[in-house]
């Protein structure tokens, strides 16, 4: 009984060894200065008129500890987004694209990735009109660029988007 039970922990242990996953010093953050508000406009007008909700990065924070499993780098990254809705806005579900652009330490980059943030608009109910909502969500950034030293986050703007915001 003792050589198996000895053996089944061998075992046990051999499986176990075979990934690896390290504690990896998590890059710096950094929110996007040009691309920090992002704006929807009803039909995609380019009218101040028509803006249904106004959005802005306002912080984030890395909760669970950034790692290194075989050659890939995992970085839990929570945001929160600050929205503010407009009297064109409709619906209480928005969906809000978020890029995380990733840099070496020459702030060469190294590749580009695309998250889709989605979140309910609080209503009171008194006035059934829309209220300013904090929303939250984890983009969780897997990448094989072990040099990454950086992130850029920021919203993902059209040019008519962008022009409304200058």
């Amino acid at each position: 009984i003792f050589f198996l039970l000895l053996s089944l922990f061998g075992c046990n242990n051999i499986i176990k060894n075979n990934q690896t996953s390290d504690n990896f010093n998590c890059p710096r953050i950094f929110f996007s200065s040009e691309d920090r508000i992002f704006i929807e406009t009803v039909g995609n007008s380019n009218s101040f008129d028509d803006i249904s909700l106004r959005a802005e990065l306002n912080n984030f924070a890395i909760v669970d500890k950034c790692y290194q499993k075989d050659n890939i780098l995992i970085i839990p990254l929570d945001i929160l987004i600050i929205t503010q809705p407009m009297n064109k806005l409709k619906n209480a579900d928005v969906s809000i694209p978020v890029y995380a652009i990733l840099l070496d330490r020459k702030n060469q980059v190294l590749e580009s990735q695309y998250f889709m943030v989605s979140g309910l608009i609080n209503t009171n109910l008194e006035k059934n009109t829309f209220i300013e909502t904090d929303i939250t969500n984890r983009l969780k950034i897997i990448t094989e660029n072990l040099e990454t030293a950086q992130i850029v986050i920021g919203f993902m703007l059209d040019d008519n988007k962008r022009l409304l915001l200058n």
